[in-house]
């Protein structure tokens, strides 16, 4: 949800109509609404007054996160939820619209105070969606995240899949396996809580005095501090200047607490051989199409292969912050 798809084609027939049906249930019109790019899971529609959202991989999610909505606490400010089924086989939600711009799209207009009171609000929000009763939520389903493979073996698997696939070299392997056999002897020190699991800018609407994360789809028990990975590496990645120091200035006692740096490391770790395995499978597929195998020199450059060896060399965004 960063930019408007104001140059796309035509949406597929079936798509367009059923959207154009659930909007109107709740008093929109297709016509009038912006339509977001970039939205990793689901398809988007941003009325006067209702956001519509339909997901690309009907599998739950979005029936889950409308049932977790009734348990985060108010003052995560989550936009009332109005409608959310699965009919026909189209998985959609509808929640009314929040007052404001999605925060990554505002970013480069807000200025260093703006930025700073954003930050700081966003996490006091993603703090108070800690509050959630964890038994409820593990009851609700949000017990794992696609992002993070928790388990140790899940982990290793992983990891020596994208080996045995010759796009992690063993050296490299070795190195990351380290790393991640540091974060698991270092997580029963931390509690569990509800976390975001992808928190950022990009999921955040900013309303000028606020931040409030939105899209709650993959949110899952997991330790405290995993929520950490991702705001400080989308902070860093933001135009202008960096604002990760005031995330960690506002979250300081989380940062201190034993073992810390070396789950932070193997969040960070985790996240990147996850997006290393759907770059791949993103590879293979066009291969397929096209005749031709991945291209091995292309691979090298890769974003997420290149992070990989960033964290194994600590030269990455986290030598800011561990």
């Amino acid at each position: 949800m960063t930019t408007l798809r104001n140059d796309v084609g035509p949406e597929p027939s079936s798509l367009y109509e059923d959207a154009r049906r659930l909007l109107s249930r709740f008093g929109a019109d297709i016509e009038c609404a912006e339509r977001p790019e970039n939205g990793a899971s689901n398809e988007v529609w941003l009325a006067d007054q209702v956001v519509l959202r339909v997901s690309r991989s009907p599998d739950g999610s979005l029936e889950r996160e409308a049932a977790l909505a009734a348990i985060l606490p108010l003052e995560v400010g989550y936009p009332a939820v109005l409608g959310c089924g699965t009919d026909g086989g189209v998985e959609w939600m509808v929640t009314e619209r929040l007052p404001g711009i999605n925060l990554e799209r505002a970013w480069r207009d807000l200025d260093s105070s703006a930025r700073i009171d954003a930050v700081h609000d966003l996490w006091s929000r993603l703090h108070a969606a800690h509050r959630t009763d964890v038994d409820a939520a593990r009851r609700i389903g949000c017990t794992s995240t696609p992002f993070y493979a928790l388990e140790k073996k899940n982990a290793r698997n992983l990891l020596d899949s994208l080996t045995e696939q010759q796009v992690v070299d063993p050296a490299l392997r070795r190195r990351l396996r380290d790393i991640l056999d540091q974060m698991f002897g270092e997580l029963s020190r931390v509690p569990v809580v509800l976390t975001h699991t992808d928190a950022g800018p990009n999921n955040t609407v900013w309303t000028a005095t606020q931040a409030v994360p939105i899209d709650f789809e993959f949110a899952c028990v997991a330790p405290a501090d995993l929520e950490l990975e991702n705001l400080f590496r989308t902070l860093s990645w933001q135009p202008g200047w960096d604002a990760s120091p005031y995330l960690r200035d506002r979250v300081g006692e989380l940062l201190t607490k034993p073992g810390a740096h070396a789950r932070l490391r193997g969040y960070a770790v985790l996240r990147d051989l996850w997006a290393l395995r759907l770059w791949l499978r993103k590879a293979q597929l066009d291969s397929e199409v096209n005749g031709r195998g991945v291209d091995a020199d292309d691979l090298q450059t890769w974003a997420p292969l290149l992070h990989l060896r960033a964290h194994a060399d600590r030269t990455s965004w986290l030598a800011k912050i561990c």
